[in-house]
């Protein structure tokens, strides 16, 4: 599933945060490794994947107090300018995305020393529904689903539309996600199966597109205001599969 070196990191950073108490889960790209190795166990992530691990935190303080706590295990150091940066034994790099209490009502996240301001809506949305997996015999770490995955990519790319590869990596798990999901699919909303037309090329991306969409509904039940900027960002970009992603939502 994971690379050696990437699990002693997660090792590594597991410890000090169960010394800390801190609720944390896996984001990013090695979350959708992790997530599509489930069912083809040939899936690897990458040996020299950049790590996102969202945390919990209440205030800068706290923040301070994880980063000092992991660079004085000896494993990790500090990034020479980015506040939120770790190195793991010089070879890979995590970023540290602080999440809770510590955002304003603007749902940004002010670093000091140095200066560091993060936008984080759908991180504490996304919290309850991260997947507890057993990464190894010792390991058992919380993962973004792949819907949540989709909505960070969906408001990364609203942040800063020139990440296109977000759009490609949505599309990407569009694509593979019946694979994944089938029997979800089948048991929790097989009535989507009869919304298309069975002979439209794209029928099987829509029907997940459709189920994706509601999994994203369900995670913003709370936050009626995100879920009107996903609903607005979705329908900027009124493609077939887009739009059954807003049908999802609106399904809900």
């Amino acid at each position: 599933m994971l690379t050696q070196p990437l699990l002693n990191m997660l090792a590594g950073l597991e410890k000090v945060f169960a010394e800390l108490d801190i609720d944390f889960y896996i984001v990013g790209a090695v979350a959708r490794d992790i997530q599509f190795s489930l069912k083809d166990e040939n899936i690897r992530a990458r040996a020299t994947e950049d790590v996102d691990i969202a945390v919990m935190v209440s205030d800068q303080a706290q923040y301070t107090t994880i980063k000092n706590a992991l660079i004085t295990s000896g494993e990790f150091t500090a990034h020479e300018t980015e506040a939120i940066k770790l190195y793991y034994q010089n070879a890979i790099e995590i970023d540290l995305l602080p999440f809770g209490d510590i955002e304003n009502e603007q749902r940004e996240i002010k670093l000091t020393d140095p200066m560091f301001i993060l936008n984080m809506p759908g991180f504490s949305e996304v919290f309850p529904y991260a997947e507890a997996i057993q990464l190894s015999e010792e390991l058992n770490i919380r993962v973004c689903t792949l819907e949540g995955i989709i909505l960070l990519k969906l408001i990364a790319n609203n942040d800063r539309p020139s990440r296109t590869k977000d759009i490609t990596d949505i599309e990407h798990i569009i694509a593979n996600y019946f694979d994944i999901s089938d029997a979800d699919i089948y048991s929790d909303h097989f009535e989507v199966m009869d919304y298309y037309d069975t002979k439209d090329r794209e029928y099987i991306p829509l029907v997940c597109a459709r189920v994706i969409g509601r999994k994203i509904g369900q995670l913003l039940q709370e936050s009626p205001e995100l879920h009107e900027r996903i609903a607005k960002i979705l329908t900027g970009r009124p493609t077939t599969l887009w739009n059954a992603m807003l049908d999802g939502l609106n399904d809900n």
